[in-house]
């Protein structure tokens, strides 16, 4: 088990859909990180190729050329990517969260809750499974933007993940909600949570970033490399997330010995 893992999380604005052009355009960004930085894993905002659409035209097959580009770049970098993307799979379309590991095994989580208020619920299917992936000892859960909102989706029973990761689309107008709900989940989950937001803008939002890490306790950690090529407020928030004080405070605050038992419906 590794004891720290490092993380990058891309706060970068997006071109309009042009996938393209962003994926160029991350891929740059992440060379230029790896000058600075050496992360185990570099995590995307929500629909890092095309800014956060409803135009299902754009989404691409299952193991189409955003993963490609993914597969590609965490075997070259040896850090794991984690970013979701419009997928169409099976005759229907997703918002799928793909984790990549660096020898090119793919995870991937659709996301539950579509934003109905922008009729995502009626273009997109939602998933049906939470999904927890292991990675360097760590247990890591996936969850993407308005599944934010919805505790019970993401209540770690059982102390199942040690670290949720969040990807989003979050706009600048309701950024102060986002804020207060991943610092409440970090501290109800005794676990870390890991917040990706772009910035920038696009036809209907303004995006303001805000992209976090909070530790167990509720506590913003990491370094901000600010970098204005991404943007505007863009740049790679880095931080190393600690196992073993993280079991050590599991232990000496066993909160997840009282939580609730359910039945997701």
């Amino acid at each position: 088990m590794s004891g720290i893992l490092n993380i990058a999380v891309c706060q970068t604005d997006l071109v309009w859909e042009a996938p393209d052009v962003n994926i160029r355009r991350i891929d740059g960004f992440v060379d230029s990180l790896m000058l600075r930085s050496a992360p185990d894993l570099i995590v995307l905002p929500e629909f890092f190729t095309t800014g956060f659409t409803s135009d299902t035209s754009l989404a691409e097959d299952a193991g189409g050329p955003a993963l490609g580009w993914m597969r590609g770049k965490a075997s070259s970098t040896g850090s794991a990517i984690a970013g979701s993307v419009p997928v169409r799979d099976g005759g229907r379309v997703f918002n799928r969260f793909y984790f990549v590991y660096p020898d090119g095994t793919v995870r991937h989580y659709d996301k539950r809750h579509l934003f109905r208020m922008s009729g995502e619920n009626e273009i997109f299917t939602p998933g049906d499974s939470r999904h927890v992936v292991e990675y360097r000892g760590w247990r890591i859960a996936m969850s993407v933007c308005y599944d934010l909102r919805f505790p019970v989706w993401l209540r770690n029973i059982g102390n199942d993940y040690d670290v949720m990761l969040n990807v989003a689309s979050w706009p600048a107008s309701r950024i102060s909600a986002a804020l207060q709900l991943l610092h409440a989940r970090a501290v109800e989950n005794l676990s870390y949570f890991v917040f990706c937001n772009r910035v920038g803008d696009s036809p209907d939002d303004s995006y303001c970033g805000g992209s976090a890490v909070v530790d167990y306790k509720g506590r913003d950690i990491g370094e901000f490399l600010a970098d204005e090529a991404m943007g505007p407020g863009g740049g790679f928030l880095c931080a190393g997330l600690d196992r073993e004080q993280l079991g050590l405070f599991r232990e000496k605050f066993p909160a997840w010995m009282d939580a609730d038992r359910f039945e997701i419906q």
